[in-house]
């Protein structure tokens, strides 16, 4: 390994590139439904070990580059697809609940491991981003707020609505605790909670 890279690059790069899954699961469904004729150019198929890519000159800008570039796609292609058709939406919500099934917590996870594995499929920035931060955790429960939206000025951007993306998420994590005995409410805006089931 590198000298310069250390698990949080690792980490990083890993919720990248489940990131870039989820977006290549909605290009072949696109595909193979003909909702597009092609929908290649949004996907990144060139995805190869870190240490064999990564810019270790530059890391940071590096891996934000990469956020960006796979948070734009997967906004552009899931727009297009949805456009003049949202009851599409209900397609990518099954294929995001079943990539979140393949990442399960294991059903002995307590609620903050739950969160841990939430935070390992998920992509919220950088970490020194601070996009989330914890608010209260016991063995039973664990509740954290989201600061501010750094997915939605790609919707927008894109011509779509960001309340997509957020629905798309939420099937995502629900998949991801579909093994466990938690699940996700939200009791306001932009705050989150782990509950028993």
């Amino acid at each position: 390994m590198s000298a310069f890279l250390g698990p949080i690059h690792y980490w990083m790069y890993d919720k990248i590139n489940m990131q870039e899954e989820l977006l290549g699961r909605f290009a072949a469904k696109a595909t193979e439904s003909g909702w597009l004729d092609s929908a290649t150019n949004f996907v990144n198929t060139d995805i190869q070990p870190l240490e064999e890519v990564i810019d270790e000159a530059n890391i940071h800008s590096w891996l934000n580059s990469h956020i960006e570039s796979v948070e734009k796609r997967y906004a552009e292609l899931t727009v297009k697809i949805l456009t003049g058709h949202q009851k599409r939406l209900e397609d990518l919500k099954s294929i995001a609940y079943q990539l979140g099934q393949e990442q399960a917590a294991a059903p002995v996870s307590t609620a903050s491991q739950c969160y841990k594995r939430i935070e390992d499929c998920t992509l919220n920035g950088m970490p020194c981003d601070g996009v989330n931060i914890v608010t209260d955790k016991s063995e039973d429960h664990f509740s954290w707020e989201q600061r501010f939206d750094v997915h939605g000025q790609y919707w927008t951007q894109a011509g779509g609505d960001a309340a997509d993306y957020y629905a798309l998420r939420s099937q995502l994590i629900a998949g991801i605790l579909s093994q466990s005995k938690y699940t996700l409410a939200m009791p306001r805006p932009h705050e989150y909670t782990l509950l028993p089931a």
